[in-house]
């Protein structure tokens, strides 16, 4: 009699038992996948607009650098994400953006990384050969000044800075500053005040603008011709890659990260 008694409260438990089991197991799977969402969505919102931010930047700067070839390119954010393991999160739970992450990581950051370093090179590259024929070209009371002249022609922060609009082939534009650049250089020399802008007396005679500015141009050609074929070159990579792929799919999982 008390075995069939045992045995009844036992039928009677498992049920029961397999309910409650059921229950915790689904519970606590239930309790895992929302603590996954909710780690997946604290490092989407820390680390993806930072991400997505920065690549940005950089396809507008490349997108502007024909009117401003001195803007550089950086990449903090994109290489913390490997620097820190985070790319096999982005690849464990976005594969698909981990893809266009990556290639952009190894393929197009290096090419900018080169292009940024040969944009600088090439100026300096022209101011040296710049500098070397306005030495022959230049009254020689003005040899003195050609080195301001050239590093004026091809920097950023002054009137005079040519560098966009031989990219554009803006050449009367920039034969007119290397002139004014000229004159503003040599004033010194020529004691006669302006008469009008950029022109002093006596010293048009001496110098020939228009042969020298052109001059410069044709030398600029050959670095300009390299500058623009590896402009055109990530250009179509950023507009294909970046602009249409990547940007789109980095703010999609901003909005929604699972």
């Amino acid at each position: 009699m008390n075995v069939e008694w045992v045995f009844t409260i036992l039928l009677a438990l498992v049920p029961a038992l397999v309910t409650a089991f059921v229950g915790y197991f689904l519970g606590t799977r239930s309790q895992r996948k929302q603590d996954l969402r909710e780690y997946i969505t604290d490092i989407v919102k820390e680390k993806y607009p930072q991400l997505f931010a920065e690549i940005k930047r950089n396809s507008e700067r490349l997108d502007n650098y024909l009117e401003n070839p001195f803007d550089s390119f950086g990449f903090s954010q994109l290489e913390q994400i490997y620097n820190k393991g985070l790319d096999g999160f982005v690849k464990k739970h976005h594969n698909d953006l981990f893809l266009l992450v990556d290639f952009y990581y190894r393929q197009i950051r290096p090419k900018l990384k080169e292009f940024h370093n040969f944009n600088r090179d090439s100026r300096k590259r022209l101011r040296y050969i710049w500098e070397v024929y306005l030495r022959k070209s230049l009254p020689r009371e003005a040899v003195d000044t050609t080195k301001g002249i050239s590093e004026s022609l091809l920097t950023t922060i002054n009137p005079y800075n040519v560098m966009s609009l031989l990219l554009n082939e803006r050449d009367e534009e920039t034969k007119n500053k290397i002139e004014a650049c000229i004159l503003e250089r040599t004033a010194h020399i020529y004691r006669e005040k302006a008469k009008r802008p950029y022109v002093i007396e006596g010293q048009q005679t001496t110098i020939d603008y228009d042969g020298i500015s052109q001059s410069l141009i044709e030398k600029a050609k050959p670095e300009v011709a390299k500058l623009i074929e590896m402009y055109k070159e990530l250009k179509e990579q950023n507009d294909t890659e970046v602009k249409k792929k990547l940007l789109p799919l980095l703010q999609k999982y901003i909005s929604k990260p699972v």
